[in-house]
């Protein structure tokens, strides 16, 4: 898999420019954790980081273009747990390709980063859960 950039330097590109924007603390993703991306179909894509106030992950992408969801779910792909956050509210911040153009038909890896919306008292407890139990460390 080539980069354009290394994830580390856009990183702290993106720290440098976020730090003051950001109102939670984000958190490092420990296990496989998976954003499923709600519009017509379903894009899922995998978790990199989250906090309270929103997430960042990974996805495929065919034609180059965001999925435009304004709902996700969040899904722990483990044997051994089983863990579902239904639809949560999200604004995209951020959608970036992380991958070489590649031939037409093929797929990109991009990241997007997305803020949540109003979450119900459930959800924000399932989430803190998630937070405590599967992540390390900030991000």
């Amino acid at each position: 898999m080539v980069y354009l950039e290394n994830e580390r330097s856009i990183k702290m590109k993106n720290d440098r420019l976020q730090t003051e924007r950001r109102q939670h603390q984000r958190y490092r993703v420990q296990k496989s954790a998976f954003a499923l991306l709600r519009n017509e179909s379903i894009y899922p894509g995998q978790i990199t980081e989250i906090s309270l106030g929103g997430m960042a992950f990974r996805y495929n992408c065919r034609n180059g273009n965001s999925p435009g969801a304004s709902e996700i779910d969040i899904m722990l792909a483990d044997f051994t747990d089983a863990f579902l956050i239904r639809n949560l509210h999200i604004k995209a911040v951020s959608d970036c390709g992380i991958s070489e153009e590649t031939p037409i038909g093929s797929t990109r890896l991009r990241k997007q980063v997305v803020s949540f919306g109003s979450l119900t008292p459930i959800q924000t407890s399932r989430l803190k859960f998630f937070i405590r139990f599967y992540t390390s460390g900030s991000g």
